[in-house]
């Protein structure tokens, strides 16, 4: 009874013990995932430069950190395949007590129960086998691949935040523009007060300042939402405290070069989207799904591997009297029949790699689709920003002469609200196309797998 009650406590502060660790790895478990949670990136400069926003992207990214720890799992699974081709070499040992119940030529044998204990180094290498070897270098190249998915991720998450960025300098500005509206509409409206407190002007004149101001608060609104909503994703896909005060180098507008002429891309074109990294990417995808298919090939070779052991055999552990005991061989192996899977695995690997040879010519049209395009939008947006400031300067004389006609009585003030909005669409029409301008850099260096140079 005492045994038993022995045995039933151990196993009772066993099941505790496990309770007890469970609940431990929990809490450690949620404290982890808080402090990710909790985890925070903080702006140190004054002013967040573009140069600046890459390297912080880089460093600390959530999707870069994972397109990392991607390309670190391929790398750790082609070790894990290299690993097949190297010795395996393990220590075992074991106790055993066993009794016979019959001979081994199945007559009654009687003896006695014994024991017996065994220690052994046993180590196997591989001398031959195809499968084995396509499978790391099949692993080698997933390694390779994950590489270029990495640098892809990182293009794309710049491209990303590069667009957001110049996307709140354009809401910045648009809002500056309906500010300055703002300012005409409110002395279009006190010349319309003073021109009827004097007599020359009729309370229409007035009713229609009016609703032009109103007209332009409302489009402050609207400018001040969307600034608020850029800052917002920008903070977001960059992982910083939405609360966060965030400042932009508003100077990259100005920074913007003239394009690259048509004549260059004749010369230089197929050189710069033969650096896009999908485009290397899928070149090892195509170099794995060629090797695969050979591969299948491979599985009708033999398959050869040396094994052996070396240890001692005694009645107990720690016993004094042992014996020295070995065994060392070579096994083959070759397939004679699976079912026809070898022959229907081919096939499908066939298939598999025409499948790649097709993505890598459709790739490459796209690639080479969107550098043309880019280029052709990108002298057009040019060109387009010299037509808008030439309509700025147009729309300010326009102002000044309705301005002039007004104070002088010869027309109401149609003409003065009808030439500040033309002035007012005129410089959103140059805001526009200086953003559309560089959201075409933009593309032009995402096409050519460099985003950094969208400034170049």
């Amino acid at each position: 009874m005492f045994k038993e009650l022995k045995i039933f406590s151990a196993l009772l502060c066993v099941s505790f013990s496990a309770l007890i660790t469970g609940h431990a790895q929990k809490i450690s478990m949620e404290v982890e995932i808080d402090s990710i949670l909790a985890n925070k990136v903080s702006v140190v400069a004054p002013v967040l430069t573009l140069d600046a926003m890459y390297q912080l992207i880089k460093n600390t990214s959530p999707q870069v950190l994972f397109e990392k720890d991607t390309v670190r799992r391929a790398l750790e699974n082609s070790f894990q395949e290299r690993a097949t081709l190297l010795p395996q070499i393990s220590l075992a040992a074991s106790q055993t007590r066993q009794q016979f119940g019959r001979g081994f030529a199945g007559d009654d044998f009687e003896s006695p129960p014994f024991n017996s204990f065994g220690t052994r180094v046993e180590g196997t290498q591989t001398l031959f086998d195809a499968e084995k070897y396509a499978r790391y270098r099949i692993a080698e190249l997933e390694h390779a691949i994950s590489k270029m998915d990495y640098e892809v991720a990182i293009q794309d998450i710049l491209e990303q935040a590069v667009q957001i960025y110049i996307t709140q300098i354009r809401d910045l500005n648009r809002k500056r523009i309906v500010e300055g509206n703002i300012e005409r509409s409110q002395r279009l409206l006190k010349l319309a007060q003073d021109q009827l407190s004097a007599g020359a002007g009729i309370k229409i004149d007035v009713t229609r300042a009016k609703a032009r101001a109103l007209e332009d608060d409302r489009d402050l609104l609207i400018a001040e939402t969307n600034v608020e909503t850029s800052i917002l994703r920008l903070k977001a896909l960059l992982d910083l405290d939405l609360d966060s005060e965030l400042k932009l180098d508003e100077s990259i507008i100005a920074m913007l070069k003239a394009p690259p002429s048509i004549e260059d891309y004749k010369i230089n074109g197929s050189a710069l989207i033969g650096s896009r990294p999908e485009l290397a990417g899928q070149k090892k995808r195509l170099e794995q799904a060629l090797l695969a298919r050979k591969a299948a090939s491979w599985q009708r070779l033999p398959s050869v591997e040396l094994f052996g052991d070396w240890g001692y055999d005694s009645d107990e552990a720690f016993s004094s009297d042992y014996n020295e005991a070995w065994l060392v061989g070579v096994r083959a192996s070759v397939p004679v029949f699976d079912g026809f899977r070898i022959e229907s695995e081919k096939r499908e690997a066939a298939a598999v790699a025409r499948q790649a040879s097709y993505q890598m010519r459709v790739l490459h049209k796209r690639i080479e689709s969107e550098f043309r395009t880019a280029l052709f939008d990108m002298n057009s947006r040019y060109k387009q920003m010299g037509l808008a400031r030439k309509e700025i300067d147009l729309g300010l004389d326009e102002v000044e002469q309705a301005e002039l006609r007004y104070r002088e009585g010869l027309a109401d003030n149609r003409e003065l609200i009808d030439a500040q909005q033309r002035l007012a669409d005129a410089e959103r029409s140059h805001l526009n196309s200086a953003y559309l301008y560089g959201v075409s850099r933009l593309a032009y260096a995402r096409a050519i797998g460099s985003v950094e140079t969208v400034l170049d």
